[in-house]
């Protein structure tokens, strides 16, 4: 007998956050998340995202075993900012048993009716640094530390259930080559020759946080106001994100791109991939996953585009371009083998187009659905 509940306690939360690292034990392409980091989310005195968002959560149980999870969301600044009334499904996991996925999904969707909302859609997190969208395509490439990874199956057990896409993401996977690409420092030179946009250099990765840290957030929230799911980040949360994310920065990743008013209009940030360092410690810090860690920050040999953002009135300027030159030039000085760029909307062109200089191939596809209720 299949049994769904909502959880509360610590200890069922525990099971919630480990239940991933026993379904995917024997695929070699799963990344887990770190625990603690998963832990933390879902406590509202650790999570900033609860000052603005509910959550629920829910353990499917067979025959005494944990056997599926899922969480509701609701984030108010998104409903109040589209002004709509939807709620978020969440960290949907379960064997391969239709019964589970529907009584999970059952069991969120009853929640948001409860909360007076009129659609679902998901899997998305309180926000749009998180991991989301449902893998649909490329199971069969490794992971990567900044987004998510599912079994196929989950893709009908959803549109079974009623839901149907409702956005569209595509992840590139960009070889360093080993000689500089002409056309790519042919047309970054004409940017900066004709615009005056120049990079700014710092003598440490905590120079950059520490300067322009909340900045940062500042031309996150104008530059993607308008893409699908984003939220705005509230000034905890903000700082929240920056001390999570200090540990594994690297100045050499990083490119802030400023105009001849010495006003900064663009910056990309790239992360050593954490994807194998995770996958040898399981998602752990202790006893020896911190070993692991920290080798990979220090001796990289793959880098995760995070985050690209650039002033709306400079996007067809050529500063993505450069940003990404710049990133890259120092990724094959220092013997990078590719770098991922994680989740681009399928229909954003502005920022697929910034890649046709590149050499790349498309690794992943995943999907946003939606149900009315």
């Amino acid at each position: 007998m299949i049994t769904v509940r909502q959880i509360t306690k610590r200890r069922d939360f525990k099971k919630f956050v480990k239940l991933p690292d026993r379904l995917y034990k024997d695929n070699k392409n799963f990344v887990p998340p770190f625990e603690q980091d998963e832990l933390d989310l879902t406590n509202p005195k650790k999570n900033a995202c609860f000052e603005e968002s509910e959550a629920v959560y829910f353990l499917a149980e067979k025959d005494g075993k944990v056997v599926g999870r899922i969480a509701g969301i609701i984030s108010h600044a998104y409903n109040l900012k589209n002004n709509t009334k939807r709620a978020r499904f969440s960290r949907f996991e379960c064997i391969e048993d239709k019964e589970v996925a529907d009584k999970l999904l059952e069991a969120c969707e009853n929640w948001a009716r409860e909360k007076g909302m009129d659609s679902i859609h998901g899997p998305l997190g309180f926000n749009d640094l998180e991991r989301e969208g449902l893998m649909v395509e490329g199971f069969d490439k490794e992971g990567c530390y900044l987004t998510s990874y599912n079994f196929p199956y989950y893709q009908k057990f959803i549109e079974d259930n009623g839901y149907v896409p409702d956005a569209k993401w595509v992840e590139w996977r960009i070889p360093i080559p080993k000689e500089h690409n002409e056309r790519v420092l042919r047309v970054a030179d004409v940017v900066e020759k004709r615009y005056g946009f120049y990079e700014k250099q710092f003598k440490s990765s905590n120079e950059v946080i520490d300067k322009y840290g909340m900045e940062f957030f500042k031309l996150l929230d104008e530059c993607y106001k308008d893409i699908y799911g984003t939220i705005p980040f509230n000034e905890k949360l903000v700082k929240q994100t920056i001390n999570s994310f200090k540990l594994i920065i690297d100045k050499r990743y990083i490119s802030l791109i400023f105009n001849k008013n010495d006003e900064l209009i663009g910056y990309g940030i790239g992360f050593p991939s954490l994807a194998k360092a995770l996958v040898k410690c399981r998602g752990r810090y202790l006893p020896f996953g911190i070993f692991h860690l920290l080798k990979a920050i220090k001796h990289p040999k793959v880098i995760e585009l995070g985050l690209i953002a650039v002033k709306p009135e400079y996007q067809k300027m050529g500063v993505t371009a450069l940003i990404i030159k710049n990133i890259l030039t120092r990724m094959k000085e220092d013997g990078i083998v590719y770098c991922d760029t994680g989740c681009q909307l399928e229909d954003n062109i502005p920022a697929i187009s910034a890649l046709d200089m590149f050499e790349r191939d498309l690794i992943r596809r995943k999907t946003c659905y939606i149900k009315q209720l």
